[in-house]
């Protein structure tokens, strides 16, 4: 049986002879190639010969967006649009769009600046690469202007999107797969980065994803005008790929409870996949979705979105839903296959002890019997800084130990009383109440503290109005009626019953109320608040997680400093130095810039600065191993656990 033969039957939940193992690990091979630190055995080997040496499936599921045949190819990238060899489609645009092009290059970042001239306006973006990204084996160009900058520009781009054509390209997509050959599965791309639908698209392509948030709630009708030009677009896209000679479709991309949080995946996502699915499978195409995050809130709905396998599923400790539970929900069930299980974090010696892979390994082979439905892989990706042994160590266990079917050992059902439990609503502590204040006076503050639960900003900033008119102490409105109730969302956010856009809005309402409080707050004699600085580390441009946590940190009351992404370790100790706060966080999205936190806190240790604030660390591949290991004070999973930390730091 040969590789492709094997992962086709196993995606379609037959028991083959054994579990496949297909890393992926063009990230770990760009960054090492670039460095000329691959392992002596490999120095000439191209990615695909050390799958093939090693007698590992090839892994193409991914594309490679930074080896385009020819630079143009991918000069659209910052509106989602690619001349790809995974694409089996091409695009034009019509002789009304105007575009230029301009190619910025320096010592620190190779930028690409596109111009589209449209009858009713102009959209401009920039997209590349900097010499942080080369170093850690990035895989993709980085957006540093995106399309939508004011809501006017929903309409140009409706009318750019109106004006675009897509058409087939099967002999390019063939040529690619015929490279492939039965030594994998050559997976077709959809829209975009897998984009799952036309909302779906605008928000991982044309916007700033915190901003996005606030437009999704701010602007329905301009959004909306875009949404109904991109419909014809997807349903092109979808006769194309249904045509197409691909074996799979990687459709949807990038799911997250909490990027796209239960109640926006089912009714912007989820109907489109579910139209992909339906006419893919009609042409006996299987269909892929990558949630690499966290999945709480959307464990029944993406079962229902007509996905064969769930590439990239990365579960506990790196998030917070075991294999056990994922395998029980979505694979013994007959409803998924997965493709992935293995935590990134295990390859690394900075995160984990070949112990700790052991015995992941052990837990991973009991509780996923009879092993059906199950291709092993990382979750999501072998970071540059992989311990390459641990990778052959894992092929070894899984050739040895994974033959079909596997015998179940500590295996037992998830309960409903469990899964109750997980999805239930935390028990929220109430604030409490001055000796003076009313019955009534608690009904104001409550309405107080429901507007900004709400995130409105209308009623808030009336309810504020309308309480100092009556004489209400500023300071009460602030902490019993706003701040404590940015306290019960971050208690929420943590236990994953509110998402994203409902804390930002909250936030945003909290900020608006605070400009009518702040002259009647002036003056008077106000407990200085705690001030935290956090920024995201040299070489990383991942922004969402730090801004959530500094929302929450504003919301509850802090004053806080944003230093932005990319921040150098110098930058770090002068800010640190300028600004002396009592506390700094450091976040990373990438394994690869982990290393830059222990550099910033050696930093601080130098300039004579460590002793004087405590330094907290997060981010995805973060544990609480890494931060005891490099120093730090304390480490937070999210912007919901960070507060917990920071009281607790403080009170110190």
């Amino acid at each position: 049986m040969t590789h492709r033969e094997r992962l086709l039957k196993v995606a379609c939940g037959e028991m083959v002879d054994s579990i496949p193992w297909i890393p992926r690990i063009d990230l770990w091979h760009n960054a090492k190639s670039l460095a000329g630190t691959l392992p002596p055995k490999y120095r000439q080997y191209s990615v695909e010969e050390i799958h093939r040496a090693e007698g590992w499936p090839l892994h193409k599921v991914v594309p490679e967006f930074l080896k385009p045949d020819k630079p143009e190819d991918i000069i659209h990238r910052a509106i989602g649009l690619y001349r790809l060899k995974e694409f089996p489609y091409d695009f034009e645009f019509s002789s009304e769009i105007e575009i230029e092009v301009d190619y910025q290059e320096s010592d620190d970042e190779s930028m690409t600046h596109v111009t589209y001239h449209t009858a009713v306006g102009t959209i401009s973006v920039t997209h590349g690469v900097t010499a942080e990204m080369k170093k850690s084996g990035a895989s993709i160009s980085w957006v540093k202007e995106h399309a939508v900058k004011t809501q006017d520009d929903y309409h140009t781009l409706a009318h750019l999107f109106a004006n675009l054509k897509l058409k087939p390209a099967y002999e390019r997509f063939s040529k690619w797969k015929d490279s492939v050959g039965e030594d994998g599965i050559a997976v077709a791309q959809g829209l975009g980065i897998a984009c799952s639908s036309p909302m779906h698209f605008i928000q991982k392509t044309l916007l700033d994803a915190t901003e996005f948030y606030l437009h999704y709630h701010d602007f329905p009708k301009e959004i909306a005008e875009l949404v109904e030009v991109l419909e014809p677009v997807y349903r092109q896209l979808i006769e194309i790929l249904a045509a197409s000679p691909a074996d799979a479709v990687l459709w949807s991309a990038n799911v997250d409870d909490m990027i796209t949080y239960p109640a926006y995946y089912e009714k912007d996502i989820l109907p489109w996949c579910r139209r992909a699915g339906h006419k893919l499978h009609a042409a006996d195409i299987l269909t892929m979705v990558h949630p690499d995050g966290e999945n709480r809130g959307l464990m029944d709905l993406i079962p229902q979105s007509e996905m064969d396998i769930a590439d990239a599923v990365t579960p506990y400790p790196m998030t917070k839903i075991d294999i056990q539970e994922y395998y029980e929900r979505w694979c013994r069930s007959g409803k998924m296959t997965i493709q992935g299980g293995i935590p990134e974090m295990f390859l690394l010696e900075e995160s984990t002890t070949r112990d700790d892979l052991k015995n992941y390994i052990d837990h991973l082979l009991k509780v996923i019997a009879p092993g059906t439905r199950f291709i092993a892989s990382i979750g999501d990706t072998s970071p540059p800084n992989t311990d390459f042994d641990r990778l052959l160590y894992i092929g070894e266990r899984i050739e040895k130990e994974g033959k079909l079917p596997l015998q179940a050992g500590s295996f037992d059902p998830v309960s409903h009383e469990r899964l109750a439990k997980a999805g239930a609503k935390p028990e929220i502590r109430s604030q409490p109440r001055p000796a003076d204040v009313s019955d009534k006076a608690d009904d104001l503050f409550a309405t107080a503290q429901q507007n900004v639960l709400a995130g409105d900003v209308a009623k808030l900033v009336d309810t504020v109005g309308n309480m100092l008119d009556l004489n209400f102490d500023p300071r009460q409105i602030l902490s019993i009626g706003m701040l404590s109730a940015m306290e019960i969302i971050g208690e929420r956010f943590k236990d994953g019953t509110v998402f994203i856009p409902e804390v930002l809005l909250s936030a945003r309402a909290l900020n608006e109320a605070l400009k009518v409080l702040e002259p009647h707050l002036a003056g008077m004699q106000i407990e200085k608040s705690a001030k935290i600085m956090v920024g995201t580390v040299l070489g990383d441009l991942h922004d969402i997680g730090k801004n959530m946590v500094l929302t929450m940190l504003k919301g509850v009351g802090y004053e806080t400093v944003d230093l932005g992404v990319n921040v150098k370790a110098e930058n770090f100790v002068k800010q640190v130095s300028e600004h002396r706060p009592q506390i700094l966080g450091l976040s990373a999205l990438l394994t690869t810039t982990m290393p830059q936190m222990q550099l910033v806190i050696n930093a601080l240790e130098e300039a004579g600065l460590r002793n004087q604030l405590k330094v907290i660390v997060g981010g995805a591949p973060v544990n609480k191993k890494f931060a005891d290991d490099i120093g730090a004070d304390g480490y937070a999973r999210d912007g919901g656990e960070v507060i917990t930390l920071v009281k607790s730091l403080l009170e110190e």
